[in-house]
């Protein structure tokens, strides 16, 4: 198998082929999680000037980051205030309302995300083993309809038939690793530390597993969505091929996941440069109509806590700056990735097809076979 050839094809389908960079935000988005911690508090001591904060007034000569401070401790104040004898009890339904209507969104929102990554996944295999067969290129909504299928459902499946197992699995192994703790109970301190030492042990064996292990089902999945996607095989069928087509094939396919494996470790690095630029854009946007919208409302309002709307306005713009184009830069990698494999799996494919059927018995073995 060539795999600069597969490479290059690749590189040029995810530059040329841009009704699938649609399906590859998609699947940034929907595949790709981040947790971000917010933190905050009110400061007080010399600086606090409760006279000037009653007075809820604003002074041109008085500085942006004084009048922002001021601005949260008036807000800690009124909180502090609102909550000194306990939570009302009107706040008290709204909150649990807003807490219900949340987790239902949250709910909604995840469903949604999943049906929207299975049917792009299917919608990238198909539209760029079309291509291969037919030299032309779908639409976006062509994509969308050859994604909308039963196909999408069983990738999902697949998913269902890999993880479950090999996360039950790893758990068994975990919960084995941590019984040596047990040693603790035996108030013997020896024991206790001989236990603490087979557990250390075992966990960092266990994560190296479980990082290996999670590559080699990685790879699994890759040849299973594609013998589902287009050989529309069901849900045991497609791992199984997928199975056996990798094994016949190991290294070929060893060496194509080295090489997709130090993309996507690469590729990270390589997108620091753009990430600094960006941030230095996001600041420079968002700072700058942080102080307009805050300078107007304080115009207007003639209130301290106009510079908090203009703080929250510059930090959307920041995030919007920062995060739309590396979304997009996510959305080509995933494109790259699965048009890889997708191509991957077509030479495999034909490279079985194509091998030579046994030669006939010829000899005495042939002429003792039964008629």
């Amino acid at each position: 198998m060539k795999h600069t050839d597969i490479l290059k094809r690749a590189w040029h389908t995810m530059l040329h082929y841009r009704a699938l960079w649609v399906f590859g935000i998609i699947l940034a988005l929907t595949t790709v999680s981040a947790g971000t911690a917010w933190s905050g508090g009110g400061g007080g001591g010399g600086n606090h000037r409760p006279d000037r904060i009653s007075e809820n007034t604003w002074e041109p000569e008085e500085t942006f980051p004084h009048q922002w401070q001021e601005s949260v401790e008036q807000a800690n104040e009124e909180i502090n205030q609102q909550f000194a004898d306990g939570i009302p009890a009107n706040i008290k339904d709204t909150i649990i309302t807003i807490a219900i209507v949340t987790a239902i969104a949250l709910l909604i929102l995840a469903i949604v995300g999943t049906i929207a990554r299975y049917v792009s996944e299917t919608a990238l295999i198909r539209m760029v083993d079309d291509q291969e067969a037919t030299e032309t290129q779908k639409t976006v909504r062509e994509g969308f309809k050859m994604g909308w299928s039963r196909a999408a459902w069983k990738l999902f499946l697949i998913d269902l038939l890999i993880d479950i197992p090999a996360a039950l699995a790893f758990l068994v192994l975990f919960l084995i690793a941590f019984a040596p703790l047990l040693l603790w109970t035996t108030q013997s301190t020896v024991a206790g530390i001989i236990g603490t030492v087979t557990t250390s042990g075992l966990f960092l064996l266990l994560i190296i597993a479980a990082i290996a292990a999670g590559e080699a089902l990685r790879l699994l999945k890759h040849f299973a969505r594609r013998a589902c996607t287009l050989d529309e095989l069901g849900v045991g069928a497609s791992v199984n091929k997928g199975y056996t087509l990798a094994r016949s094939h190991l290294k070929d396919v060893g060496l194509m996941w080295l090489i997709t494996a130090a993309v996507r470790f690469l590729w990270p690095i390589a997108l620091i440069p753009a990430v600094l630029l960006l941030m230095l854009a996001g600041i420079l946007a968002g700072g700058l109509l942080a102080l307009i919208v805050g300078g107007i409302t304080v115009l207007v309002s003639g209130s301290a806590t106009a510079w908090i709307v203009g703080g929250v306005t510059g930090g959307v713009i920041f995030m919007l700056v920062l995060a739309l184009p590396l979304i997009f830069l996510e959305g080509l990698r995933e494109v790259f990735l699965s048009s890889t494999w997708t191509l991957t799996y077509r030479e495999l494919h034909a490279m079985r097809v194509l091998e030579p059927a046994p030669l006939p018995q010829t000899g005495p073995q042939a002429d003792q076979a039964p008629a």
